[in-house]
């Protein structure tokens, strides 16, 4: 691992004392060490730099989706697809030198900046103002090292060959490269337990949530949106704690560990004023209570529209939504389609669906996003021989499954005469939201108390109760096949795992997921839809493979890198590696 000492990387800055909403879209710059320290307003860039590591990271997310069974690349097969992963070849090898890169940046921003007390604005007059910034700031520090810490923890915690739980080496101040090379790997519960106390350092600086004027909340207004807040760092904490109940990092099953994610994930909703509806999908509001830390980038970047959108969209298609992924959509009545009481028809399988699937996912035949009489753009041609099939409109392009990805994506100009489809509208990006809360809380109720229907002792809402709130906004207000799954643990759980399925799908969540609750060895095989249009303008539908998965019990954890192992002698690999 490398670091400048006379020269920092950061994002210069010049922030003037009404904030700035645009922090995260500053270019780089390279200043030496002496000017940064001695300027308040600068020094601080030492922090944003860190922001940018954690933003827009889209493909990334689509990347670890090809792992899973929600979804292929257009072009090929990847390789880590088929479980070869490694030591040398992690779908993550980047997050260890990121990780601690960045924890090393923040503890020269601790000993460098706070604790010399140097003040953000230098005049007495602005004393008051100032404050609130460098507490601010101290708060963020212990939020993103946090995050940093729970990155390495959620790709690399595991056991050892002795089956010793095992996180990250833990990092309490800033280190020589010969100190860094003789660190060892400390425990899960002891990497748990440092990533909870930052979060709390974190809770004491920072403002619960970014709102309102300037003028009314100086230094913590809605213009700050985007960085780490009060209730960002709750729902961390509770994300940490869900983790390390989860069957793959519990091998004991202890149950405390359940309660203690079900009582730090009901914080997080009290503490943002109760169970609340959700907001209806919008992933180009930048003003969406829902999204507790969402990063803004560039107004002007459509590189998912170009690279999603299907062909005769102006696309490249890249991600293929799979059909196991389209099949765990329910019917229009929340039904799963395999149910015996589903309007589901395998002969119109895109007819009365749930109305998430038309909103994330391209079908043949698709012809709009929301508007009353889909008039947007042309009907999707995903058949044999159709402009959207694979090597129709743009050769050698096109979708393996039968589907293109929708989500995220914003209304282009679909005009045929266009030379150039672009877009203005906003890109959110969303690490932490409250509907992933709404899952986490569903999941460790149900499994620290096997109840679903009441409060347990503490608690005041039911699983069942948070749970109505996710398929509420998907329009299952009279739930009848929530009712059903209520009266047993196992349904309800399945139901659980199927909603955070579609609602979290493209987010990277799946992966992990699945390897925390020890279920990826059972990846199925990956279906496409292969789609006929008959003499008389209807459709055959015939389900074929497209990929298989090759993963087994090693493959619930991810290997160290073999850079990291290789220089450093004293940290124990994860088993099977």
């Amino acid at each position: 691992m490398k670091f400048t000492k006379n020269i920092l990387t950061f994002i210069t800055l010049m922030l003037c004392i009404t904030g700035c909403s645009d922090f995260l879209e500053d270019t780089i710059q390279y200043t030496q060490q002496e000017e940064v320290t001695t300027s308040g307003q600068r020094s601080r860039g030492i922090i944003n730099d860190i922001y940018t590591d954690y933003s827009f990271r889209y493909f990334t997310d689509f990347s670890v989706e090809y792992l899973t069974d929600n979804a292929v690349l257009n072009s090929a097969e990847t390789d880590l697809a088929r479980g070869n992963w490694a030591p040398t070849s992690n779908p993550y090898n980047y997050v260890w030198q990121q990780s601690y890169d960045n924890i090393r940046q923040i503890y020269l921003y601790i000993d460098l900046i706070h604790d010399t007390g140097l003040p953000y604005l230098p005049s007495e007059a602005s004393k008051p103002l100032s404050d609130i910034i460098v507490n601010r700031y101290y708060g963020e520090a212990h939020f993103l090292k946090a995050w940093a810490e729970w990155e390495l923890l959620k790709v690399f915690g595991g056991p050892a060959e002795d089956g010793t739980m095992l996180g990250f080496p833990i990092v309490n101040g800033i280190l020589e490269n010969e100190d860094y090379a003789s660190l060892s790997r400390d425990t899960y519960d002891d990497c748990v337990a440092q990533i909870m106390a930052d979060l709390d350092v974190a809770i004491a600086n920072l403002p619960l949530r970014y709102e309102g004027l300037e003028t009314v909340n100086p230094g913590t207004s809605a213009l700050e949106i985007g960085r780490a807040s009060g209730l960002a760092a709750y729902a961390l904490k509770a994300k940490v704690a869900l983790f390390a109940a989860s069957p793959a990092f519990n091998p004991t099953n202890d149950v405390a560990k359940w309660e203690l994610a079900a009582s730090l994930t009901h914080d997080v909703i009290v503490q943002n004023g109760g169970l609340k509806s959700l907001q209806s999908y919008n992933f180009e509001n930048e003003d969406n209570p829902d999204h507790i830390w969402r990063m803004r980038n560039s107004r002007n970047n459509n590189s998912l529209e170009n690279r999603l959108y299907p062909p005769t969209l102006y696309g490249q298609g890249e991600v293929n939504p799979s059909q196991n992924l389209v099949d765990a959509f329910p019917d229009a009545n929340g039904q799963p389609i395999t149910s015996a009481t589903s309007t589901y028809d395998a002969t119109a399988p895109y007819a009365n669906r749930d109305s998430r699937f038309y909103k994330f996912i391209f079908y043949n035949g698709d012809k709009c996003f929301d508007s009353e009489l889909c008039s947007e753009f042309n009907a999707l041609e995903i058949f044999q021989g159709g402009l959207d099939n694979f090597g129709g409109f743009i050769p050698n392009e096109g979708t393996r499954t039968g589907y293109y990805l929708k989500k995220y994506l914003n209304n282009l100009n679909f005009d045929p005469s266009a030379t150039q489809a672009t877009t203005t509208l906003p890109k959110v990006y969303v690490q932490l939201g409250l509907t992933e809360v709404y899952l986490n809380y569903a999941e460790a109720v149900t499994n620290a108390y096997g109840v679903v229907n009441i409060a347990p002792a503490g608690l005041s809402f039911s699983a069942k109760d948070v749970l109505a709130k996710v398929r509420q906004r998907a329009g299952y207000f009279f739930d009848t096949y929530l009712t059903t799954a209520s009266a047993d643990v196992t349904e309800f759980m399945n139901l659980v795992k199927n909603e955070r399925r579609i609602e979290l799908c493209f987010t990277g969540e799946r992966f992990h997921d699945l390897r925390r609750w020890k279920e990826i060895e059972n990846t199925e095989a990956i279906k496409g839809m292969k789609i006929t249009k008959n003499t008389d303008a209807t459709f055959s539908y015939e389900t074929m493979e497209v990929e298989n998965r090759a993963f087994d019990a090693k493959n619930f954890y991810l290997p160290l890198p073999y850079s990291e192992v290789l220089i450093n002698k004293n940290l124990k690999q994860n088993k099977g590696w």
